[in-house]
């Protein structure tokens, strides 16, 4: 890599390399000689002298009412690094909290029809396996009426990989269905009939599922997002503490 290549990686142009790299071998000397060597048009060369003025690249002394310029020592490209360095180190910080933030980047999945609602519900299972728990709400027994015996497959798996779950129940299930209460492996609370909902909404780890049973055909919206969940599950606290046992 030769010499105009490097100082280009330090953050010259071409041009501005060409001059300095004329100065060093120069010395103190009016513009005139520069244009001559470099070969670069004089207004430009002009503008070039004055870029490295202001980078402390170049400095000039005024005799007999005429500008002599002459290159700096090279060592000022050390310390153009270690400032370049500094500076770097001053917006660390936001750098690293706008990559953690990029890790958080919503994504939204949409599963359609039986087939679909049933691999985001194996999903579920999947990762809360050995222990883990979801929060549900808006759970008004339509799962069990479109899934048919898949629901008492799943509430089977449930128990089988001890997963916790707090669910809230709409209350007219109580007479409607108490069979499904009673199949359903987790704690429960109801929700009075002016909260009613068709949309049925699971919460895990940083996971939102908005279950939309009442859609042609049903779908399942998945979205991934930490703040997102963190946010429903902030809702979900508020129900629960305000649900009857």
């Amino acid at each position: 890599m030769d010499e105009i290549n490097i100082l280009e990686d330090l953050g010259l142009s071409e041009a501005e390399s060409k001059v300095y790299l004329a100065l060093l071998e120069t010395g103190s000397t009016l513009a005139g000689l520069i244009i001559k060597k470099t070969a670069l048009h004089r207004g430009t060369t002009y503008q070039i002298l004055q870029r490295l003025i202001e980078k402390g690249l170049v400095s000039f002394v005024i005799k007999s009412g005429k500008r002599y310029f002459e290159a700096t020592n090279p060592n000022r490209f050390l310390e153009m690094l270690k400032e370049k360095e500094e500076k770097l180190k001053e917006i660390m910080p936001s750098l690293m909290q706008k990559r953690e933030l990029s890790k958080q980047n919503q994504e939204v999945n949409v599963y359609s029809g039986y087939k679909g609602i049933k691999t985001v519900c194996e999903n579920i299972l999947q990762e809360l396996k050995d222990g883990g728990e979801y929060l549900d709400f808006g759970v008004s027994g339509l799962f069990k009426e479109i899934m048919g015996t898949y629901w008492d497959q799943w509430q089977r798996k449930k128990k089988k990989y001890n997963i916790k779950a707090k669910c809230i129940f709409d209350e007219a299930l109580k007479q409607k269905d108490p069979n499904l209460l009673n199949d359903n492996f987790g704690e429960a609370r109801f929700h009075s009939q002016e909260f009613k909902s068709m949309t049925d909404t699971i919460i895990y780890n940083d996971t939102v599922v908005l279950f939309i049973w009442t859609g042609k055909p049903p779908i399942a919206i998945v979205i991934e997002n930490e703040e997102n969940a963190e946010s429903y599950r902030n809702q979900f606290s508020l129900m629960w503490n305000n649900s009857k046992k």
